[in-house]
């Protein structure tokens, strides 16, 4: 830090020292620093996967605790995306991307739907149905960090896939949930 100082101006060093500082209440308040909305999805779709996988287990006696979770998990991320990301894209011409995962979230709440109806007691029946909710995101992941990925990241600087990814988080905390079992 010493050699730091030596080539560095009083006045950029009173910058370094209120950032530093600032960063550091902000850590102390418990105020995280904004993620790109790249990373936050994929963090998300692994995590939605992960609980998927878990709930196609057999004998599973918190099954309806594990499914609440995942629905918590899914249903305000795929409405940030719809508030949020998906109009991003839109307006930098990736409409037809975009429409295509529109149509996919569909699929999942129709799927979702059916699932929530599917008495867990009926373990084959409920299983079988999970495995379809399973699937059709697992497809949907694939093919938005495949596909719809690369594109956002070629129109989009680092700058505005972070604020994309602050305001998403806001979206997602004003998501309304479908209610639980």
């Amino acid at each position: 830090m010493r050699r730091l100082n030596l080539w560095l101006s009083s006045s950029a060093r009173e910058t370094i020292h209120f950032y530093l500082m600032w960063l550091r209440e902000r850590a102390i308040w418990g105020v995280q620093m904004g993620q790109n909305i790249l990373s936050l999805l994929r963090q998300e779709h692994a995590k939605v996967v992960a609980q998927l996988d878990e709930l196609q287990q057999q004998g599973l006696r918190d099954r309806k605790e594990l499914f609440n979770r995942m629905k918590n998990n899914l249903l305000p991320h795929m409405a940030g995306e719809e508030r949020v990301f998906y109009p991003e894209l839109e307006g930098r011409g990736l409409r037809d991307l975009v429409s295509g995962s529109r149509e996919e979230h569909t699929a999942i709440r129709t799927l979702m739907d059916r699932l929530n109806r599917t008495s867990m007691d009926d373990e084959e029946n409920w299983l079988r149905a999970m495995l379809e909710v399973r699937e059709a995101v697992e497809s949907h992941v694939e093919r938005e960090e495949n596909v719809v990925f690369p594109e956002a990241r070629k129109r989009m600087d680092a700058a505005l896939l972070l604020q994309i990814g602050n305001r998403f988080e806001e979206a997602k905390g004003k998501a309304h949930l479908v209610p639980l079992r």
